[in-house]
């Protein structure tokens, strides 16, 4: 059975240590394909190249795209998920679920909102608004590293 493909994207961020974090956890936790959208000021000028450069030190693809819609278009994803707070989802993350369809061949698409209040309405229409349980509120730092951490597990349990 082929392995799919786990994608981990960073939305709508201005901040170059957000970029340069978000880029470092991923690697740390085994992330391969990190897409970057709708960055903006140094985010978009500094924070991405800093991230390429990361991502190249260990063999990880990166992409610098416009929206969401053209990572969308561009990585063809089986299932997306749009980590956001409680208020704005009613699905809670089940990391089972995801590292299942990987198991599959699933391509998954994780988009994650740099800044608050995360992702517009027209945005979670793109995918499945999920959150963290009773965690909530969290960051998108913090919903990253739970999200790969969780999945991973989940994975090498198989």
């Amino acid at each position: 059975m082929s392995k799919g493909k786990l994608i981990v994207q960073l939305h709508n961020f201005s901040s170059i240590n957000l970029c340069r974090d978000f880029t470092k956890i991923a690697l740390g936790l085994g992330a391969r394909d990190i897409i970057f959208t709708k960055a903006v000021g140094t985010g978009a000028t500094s924070g991405v190249p800093v991230a390429q450069k990361m991502a190249h030190s260990k063999q990880a693809n990166v992409l610098y795209l416009q929206d969401i819609s053209d990572s969308i278009e561009i990585c063809s994803p089986d299932e997306i998920y749009l980590f956001i707070k409680k208020p704005f989802s009613k699905e809670i993350f089940d990391a089972k679920k995801i590292s299942n369809s990987y198991s599959e061949g699933k391509t998954i698409l994780r988009v994650f909102g740099g800044s608050d209040p995360g992702l517009t309405k027209k945005e979670l229409d793109t995918g499945i608004p999920i959150y963290f349980g009773k965690i909530n509120d969290i960051g998108c730092l913090g919903e990253l590293v739970l999200s790969l951490y969780l999945i991973r597990q989940e994975i090498e349990k198989e």
